[in-house]
């Protein structure tokens, strides 16, 4: 019965407080949906953040390719080519069942030595015979048939016959037609015979009894090989020699062996993206590594297979990456959480202030101090674990993903934490005298020497928290198995608990400091005040300057919310920053046109194209031969541009030097890069060697022309970071150009981004030619499903701590209206206007305001740079780039705007309270 007796009195408080207990309800099951949905939230991102990463990267980067030159014999006549497949699904058996699992298609290739075509008709050229599979959704014949088997030779001493189809574009290029016969000599100085003792010899007579076209020639089938779809281009530019790949009937693939020469087998497994799951990470860094080691050779020879994979990487990119999201999320994600703590807080220091006079009635009638807290915890865990478990249930209803211990762990974490704050609140006025419960405006306890020294242990811990946190960042490192480049090697492994929570102990000393501090300027402006004419301001501010600590809760929670929605502001705005600087600096302007093989098209006019600003010509070789004059020779980028005009192009554009000021007076004439009249040059700092003024040679398309140093620095547009390079002057360069005119094989275009649809249009006649977009780039590196993460999450992060600020000055409005209203009351008896009880009220709302703008913009600042060190956002844009802090005034204008309208509307909807309340009846009432 006593049991019963105490539910029904408990039921019946609750009732009668519905209004504070269905905030308290909200507050719970909004805190333990955000708590619940984030673990299943990131399990989704962090899956489809893998997917992509493995969708973005290229054939190579994305799949495996077994390689081998060991013979295969050919199958029975109706399935010449089962051995091959065989053993290809062999080698899919023998991979470990977390990369097994990621195979989709298996396909294979064998390609025989080169053969040199006798009277090539427009290049010397030589061709590989390849037999394949998987193709034929690949190719659409053009003209005649495709190649078929060929009789053994009549005639002894007779070569055998090969027919073969070849690309469209190929045959063009090497001027070959359908029906065309020619003769074939193995070459011997083809890589795959440089085991073969003696040097073998075989011919072959080469029939083209078909052309065709690849309908994608960056089809994930062809492995980033685009040998089959056009001619590569070798020798010299004055002696160039073709390389064509012909394609042969499977039932040829005997013949293709009886020439006794070894093949190339390749076996390429296509991994599907949809298959990744992140939380297979592990198991999977590590057989990739394992495969990696036992597959480690990079030369083709007999009895050795090669591995042809850039997966592993891949998905290490995606783990630093992903590693980097748990840092900044788990950021993101502390903010709401205090502010929800405090407003929780807050709200119950407000319902046990409302509730004195009742708990000063039942001790009076012999309730301890431990009666009322027990009571207090039924209390509790009858609102907030009902509260949780619908806020659970939300978030596994709102947010498909797969099912995750956290949720639930979190949710039960959230009801519980959120009890034993009502707990903490209403510890105080439990253990208290009677008699001082009994009185309207208890005696505020003098600090203790206790408390002094506990706030003092927090502002050092947080000191101590920061210095760590410059110097080792947030991240543990520990041996996680060893990185690409050997065992043993450190790599992210997780958190460090003392530094992922300093940002929390930084907050906490922050209001430390600000509890102790507060009162004191607020006190002396009273001073000052009362030395003037006027009420409203001495009152005002001597009523914030005597309130309890306690009473700086809504400040604190102010501040908070600022600081979150500032971190959020700064961390994203160096983000986007970056992003855009690395965007520039892999395109090296808007728009790069580049051509493949060849020089653009001397008469191509962009100027005429819409939108476009400006544009500049280039050469570039990416092999140069650097040699200086001690004799040593390296290998750089060399770039030839127009200085003016590419200055023009990059105008604005932050980081980037002018080159003009050092090209002008570059020689322009015959003489230009000879010993007697050098070109000059800027060339990359690292690594260190050339000083300037020094002189060197370069070998420019088989052209050596002379240079002289006379810059040097450390990066520039469209070059690799690691990249050693070499800039030069365009017009210097076609100047000394000896032999064929200089024609350029790069456009930098500057132009808005509307204009890519015009700039393929004018790129039409140009077949070879690529447009490259800086603002693709840019959308691309936006696009990653982990960015959005990290954007996302601070959205939501700074809507959470709003929403909670909100509701804690609402709930002070509420929970103080009465108060206020009485106050009020007895003011206006006194002949205080209206008018002036509402500057009193926006005094006592808008100083704290004031404050908390302040304060939570400077500690978000704050919290940004003392993290920066510690948050690879380079990952999310590239691994060697440069992130520098970035305020946006703007953004962190608006939060502070959206911050200070919850405030008015709650001083608005005090006002609207007091006024609704008589003043007779007012002053009637008690504070109950």
């Amino acid at each position: 019965m006593r049991l019963v007796g105490a539910v029904a009195a408990l039921l019946r408080r609750v009732r009668a407080e519905r209004a504070t207990m269905t905030l308290v309800f909200v507050l719970v099951a909004l805190t333990s949906f955000a708590v619940a949905a984030a673990p299943r939230l990131f399990d989704r991102v962090a899956d489809d953040g893998l997917r992509f990463a493995v969708t973005q990267g290229t054939a190579v980067q994305r799949n495996l390719e077994f390689s081998s030159v060991d013979p295969v014999p050919a199958g029975p006549a109706g399935d010449p080519l089962q051995h091959v497949a065989a053993l290809g699904e062999v080698r899919r058996d023998g991979l470990a069942p977390s990369i097994r699992e990621l195979i989709g298609d298996v396909h294979f290739i064998a390609d025989s030595p080169r053969f040199q075509l006798a009277h090539a008709p427009v290049l010397p050229t030589s061709l590989t015979f390849r037999v394949a599979d998987g193709l034929d959704d690949q190719v659409d014949l053009v003209d005649g048939r495709w190649p078929a088997r060929v009789a053994d030779p009549s005639e002894p001493g007779s070569s055998q016959t090969i027919e073969i189809a070849l690309s469209e574009g190929a045959a063009e290029r090497i001027g070959l037609k359908v029906g065309d016969r020619l003769d074939a000599l193995v070459d011997p100085a083809d890589p795959m015979l440089r085991f073969v003792f003696p040097t073998p010899s075989a011919q072959a007579a080469v029939v083209l009894v078909g052309t065709f076209s690849v309908r994608d020639p960056n089809a994930a089938v062809w492995f980033g090989d685009p040998s089959v779809a056009q001619v590569g281009i070798g020798g010299t530019p004055d002696q160039p020699v073709a390389f064509a790949t012909g394609l042969v009937a499977p039932a040829a693939y005997a013949d293709i062996l009886a020439f006794g020469l070894p093949e190339r087998y390749r076996w390429r497994m296509l991994v599907d993206p949809a298959r990744f799951e992140a939380g297979d990470l592990d198991t999977l860094v590590a057989d990739l590594r394992r495969l990696q080691q036992r597959f480690g050779a990079t030369v083709e020879q007999p009895g050795v297979t090669v591995l042809r994979t850039g997966l592993l990487s891949a998905v290490q990119r995606y783990v630093e990456q992903r590693a980097t999201t748990t840092t900044v999320l788990s950021l993101a994600a502390l903010g709401p959480l205090i502010v929800a703590a405090g407003a929780l807080g807050l709200i119950g220091i407000l319902v046990v202030r409302r509730r004195r006079p009742a708990l000063a009635l039942a001790r009076g009638r012999g309730a301890s101090g431990a009666q009322l807290m027990a009571t207090q915890l039924w209390e509790g865990l009858l609102v907030t674990v009902p509260a949780a478990l619908v806020g659970l249930g939300m978030a596994i209803l709102v947010v498909p993903a797969r099912p995750s211990a956290l949720s639930s762990l979190g949710a039960m974490v959230v009801a519980l934490g959120a009890t034993l704050i009502l707990l903490l609140a209403t510890w105080p006025v439990a253990r208290r005298a009677r008699r001082d419960l009994e009185r309207d405006d208890p005696p505020i306890a003098r600090l203790s020497p206790r408390r002094l020294i506990f706030e003092a242990l927090i502002v050092g811990l947080s000191l101590t928290a920061a210095l760590l946190l410059r110097q080792r960042g947030l991240a543990a490192e520990g041996v996680a198995g060893g990185a690409p480049g050997g065992p043993g090697a450190t790599a992210p492994v997780g958190f460090d608990p003392f530094l992922a929570l300093s940002p929390v102990l930084i907050g906490v000393a922050v209001a430390v400091l600000t509890i102790r501090l507060y009162p004191i300027p607020v006190r002396a402006l009273g001073w000052l005040l009362a030395r003037r004419r006027g009420l409203v301001a001495v009152l005002g501010l001597r009523s914030l300057g005597r309130q309890p600590s306690s009473a700086t809760l809504p400040l604190l929670i102010l501040m908070v919310t600022l600081a979150v929605g500032t971190f959020s502001s700064v961390l994203l705005a160096s983000l986007e920053d970056s992003q855009a600087a690395v965007a520039i600096q892999d395109v090296g302007a808007d728009f790069r046109i580049s051509a493949a093989g060849g020089p653009l098209d001397p008469g191509l006019d962009l100027g005429s194209v819409a939108g476009v600003e400006a544009v500049a010509a280039g050469l570039v070789v990416p092999d140069a031969g650097q040699s200086t004059t001690s004799r040593s020779t390296t290998t750089v980028l060399a770039l030839a541009v127009e200085p003016g005009a590419y200055d023009d192009v990059l105008a604005g554009t932050p980081g980037v030097p002018a080159l003009a000021p050092w090209f002008f007076g570059a020689p322009i004439g015959p003489d230009a890069g000879t010993d007697a009249d050098p070109i000059p040059a800027v060339v990359s700092a690292r690594p260190p060697g050339l000083a300037a003024g020094s002189r060197f040679h370069l070998v420019l398309r088989g052209r050596r022309m002379a240079f002289q140093v006379v810059s040097r620095i450390d990066g520039f547009p469209g070059i690799p970071r690691s990249t050693p390079f070499v800039i030069t002057s365009y017009r210097s360069v076609a100047a000394g150009w000896q032999g064929n005119p200089l024609a350029p094989e790069v456009l930098f275009v500057r132009a808005p981004p509307d204009s890519a649809d015009a700039l393929r249009g004018a790129l039409g006649e140009q077949g070879s030619a690529t447009l490259t977009s800086r603002y693709d780039r840019y959308a691309t590196l936006r696009a990653t499903p982990l960015v959005g993460a990290v954007s996302g999450g601070f959205a939501v992060a700074l809507a959470l701590a709003a929403v909670y600020a909100g509701l804690a000055v609402m709930a002070v409005v509420l929970l103080h209206a009465q108060r206020h209203a009485r106050e009020a009351a007895f003011l206006r008896t006194l002949g205080v206007s209206a008018r002036q009880v509402l500057g009193l009220t926006v005094i006592e709302q808008g100083v704290p305001l004031a404050i908390a703008l302040v304060l939570g913009i400077g500690l978000g600042i704050g919290l940004a740079s003392l993290l920066q060190p510690g948050i690879d956002l380079a990952a999310f844009s590239s691994p060697d780039a440069t992130v520098a802090l970035a305020v946006d005034p703007v953004s962190i204008a608006e939060i502070a705007g959206s911050i200070a309208l919850v405030v008015v509307l709650a001083i608005a909807s005090s006002s609207w309270l007091a006024r609704r309340l008589d003043i007779g009846r007012t002053l009637r009432i008690g504070e109950d």
